[in-house]
């Protein structure tokens, strides 16, 4: 048996069917119960759907969800231009005792800058362990006193997002992650209407010399 497709079976409920067909279709219909369930159960969403065109919604609710639609708005993402951090203080760059080379853990300070702002980070990793801890702060060096709080600032290895935070009040963040090579820093700074990177590499690679 022949059965008729499902957008022919919705002209038929519609009364959107030529004539001919629609013969031939209830006859099919008396035959196939198949089809007639499909039959049924569109012409309950029919109903549904012509009752519904005819509920006029209160104004009361309209303002109500529009102004719950306006609280609740995504905010706009913007994406700001890059400016690339400079390294101005690199502690793997001083030489160390001997003893210090043979810690356990191994700790790197870092100091980059970038027009009026800095980042200064300090990098610990125990050796052998899967993780790293990034803790950092933000500064604005032509407005010390300014807070960088709420900035979310991301940590990425190409295209990956290895790990995320906010600064507090006073600029800091800290973040784990798990070592991977080519990994960039990036600290949107709204107020400037730029955004730092931060071009990190391996921050270990020459420790494991």
């Amino acid at each position: 048996m022949k059965h008729f497709q499902l957008e022919e079976w919705v002209d038929f409920v519609r009364n959107l069917s030529d004539k001919s067909n629609r013969i031939t279709m209830e006859r099919h219909l008396s035959d196939c119960v198949e089809c007639s369930r499909t039959v049924t159960t569109l012409r309950k969403l029919q109903r549904s759907a012509s009752a519904d065109s005819q509920y006029q919604v209160p104004e009361y609710a309209i303002h109500s969800a529009r102004a719950i639609f306006a609280l609740q708005r995504p905010e706009k993402v913007r994406i700001l231009p890059r400016v690339l951090a400079k390294l101005v203080f690199d502690s793997f760059r001083e030489p160390l005792a001997v003893g210090v080379r043979s810690q356990q853990r191994i700790t790197r300070q870092a100091l980059y800058e970038a027009g009026d702002y800095s980042v200064d980070l300090r990098i610990e990793h125990d050796r052998g362990a899967a993780t790293v801890v990034l803790v950092g702060q933000i500064i604005n060096r032509r407005e010390p006193e300014k807070r960088m709080a709420n900035i979310g600032v991301q940590l990425m290895s190409g295209k990956e997002v290895l790990s995320r935070a906010t600064s507090n009040q006073l600029g800091e963040f800290q973040m784990e992650y798990r070592p991977k090579r080519s990994l960039q820093l990036h600290v949107p700074i709204q107020q400037s209407g730029k955004q730092i990177e931060v071009r990190l590499g391996n921050l270990f690679d020459e420790s494991s010399q």
